[in-house]
């Protein structure tokens, strides 16, 4: 079916008038530029809220309640880390020469390490550790894992991080159980 040239004028009049409205003068672009500012500015606001945020990691396959045969993709063993976990916790950290927010993260989650009994804060070289970065999908760093003691996977975040944020997502973690030295 072909549409007359004159019928095609008419659509396109008939769905431009608004656009045109929107557009036309100095009034319609400002109005449009404010609409794009805020815009951008919500998606920042949201982005920038997200981010130094533990976010808890999905249900791994094989996990309590989850199908499938193991968990061994969303668990880190001290083996693969080349340090042993922590006996409530582990932070694994993924850092890189360039990255300006990781010696602070470094040094909050070395600060909480020795604050918390259990505790372990482990520092990886993301670019030596390739491997991990893919199997975890490491986009950016510092990107911090926050492991069991069993080496699962129980949260993540990225970016700048404060002490807060890392002892409130230690807290649903249960302190180790303290070992009698009564005989």
């Amino acid at each position: 079916m072909t549409i007359a040239p004159h019928a095609a004028s008419t659509l396109a009049d008939s769905a431009l008038p608004i656009f045109d409205a929107a557009t036309s003068g100095v009034a319609g672009r400002a109005g449009l530029v404010l609409i794009l500012l805020a815009t951008a500015s919500a998606a920042w606001w949201i982005a920038r809220r997200r981010a130094a945020r533990f976010r808890p990691t999905r249900t791994p396959r094989g996990a309590a309640g989850a199908p499938g045969p193991d968990r061994s993709d969303a668990t880190l063993t001290g083996t693969e880390l080349g340090a042993p976990l922590g006996s409530r916790a582990t932070f694994v950290q993924f850092s890189a020469q360039t990255c300006a927010s990781c010696p602070q993260v470094r040094r909050v989650l070395t600060s909480l390490a020795e604050s918390e009994p259990g505790v372990v804060h482990i520092d990886l070289d993301a670019e030596a550790h390739m491997d991990l970065v893919r199997r975890f999908s490491v986009f950016r760093t510092p990107t911090v894992l926050l492991l069991d003691a069993d080496g699962a996977v129980r949260a993540r975040t990225s970016g700048p991080l404060t002490l807060d944020r890392a002892l409130a997502a230690l807290a649903p973690l249960p302190a180790p159980a303290l070992r009698s030295t009564h005989v």
